[in-house]
């Protein structure tokens, strides 16, 4: 993976800040960031520092957005994925929690519609679930898809990114191996990202290269 020669804060990937954010509500000590690889222990100990350097309101605050960000029902930037890729999360799960795990859901009538092409509609329409049950639903079988959501992207995959899914799909047809291979020297972040763009039967092939 491409390293990080600087950070920010809004840089950081999820699983950086969580642990981040729970070392500070633990109030212990940084010794865990030393256990970290390469890109990821820079990148947390620079952020650490960073953290314990700021005013105590400040510092309050920037932990206030951590703990709303990991309370979420959906990963940050889930509304950007493929439709396909929810699909194929709500269908993985038992026909009983699709009620649950679609209430609220970013662009849900495309994920219903796409749902009801191959399942029985009567499941899709069952009983409602309590508030507090359904977001931790949501938690845990949203949170898979965090890594296509979010993280830094290279030159070469932001711009892919931006493409709509018939333009990326001709470009990756265009550009084959020698895209492959920019790819990877642009790190595993973009190829993530661009994986979302794309239709989960196809996404999936991309991120096992």
């Amino acid at each position: 993976m491409t390293e990080r020669t600087g950070f920010g804060f809004n840089e950081l990937h999820a699983e950086e800040r969580g642990l981040l954010l729970g070392l500070s509500l633990l109030a212990t000590s940084d010794g865990v960031l030393s256990r970290l690889a390469g890109d990821c222990r820079q990148a947390s100990c620079k952020a650490w520092q960073a953290l314990r350097a700021l005013a105590r309101s400040e510092r309050a605050a920037l932990l206030a957005g951590w703990i709303v960000e990991t309370k979420a029902p959906f990963p940050l930037g889930m509304e950007r994925l493929h439709p396909s890729w929810l699909v194929e999360a709500v269908a993985s799960e038992p026909p009983d929690l699709w009620p649950a795990l679609l209430c609220g859901l970013p662009g849900v009538q495309v994920v219903v519609a796409l749902l009801s092409q191959s399942h029985d509609a009567r499941a899709i329409a069952g009983d409602a679930w309590p508030p507090d049950a359904v977001a931790e639903l949501q938690r845990c079988v949203f949170s898979q898809l965090a890594s296509l959501c979010v993280g830094p992207s290279g030159p070469v995959g932001a711009s892919l990114c931006r493409l709509g899914c018939e333009e990326l799909l001709a470009e990756v047809a265009r550009r084959g191996a020698a895209l492959y291979q920019e790819l990877c020297a642009e790190g595993d972040a973009s190829l993530w990202a661009v994986a979302g763009r794309l239709p989960a039967t196809l996404g999936r092939q991309w991120v096992k290269w």
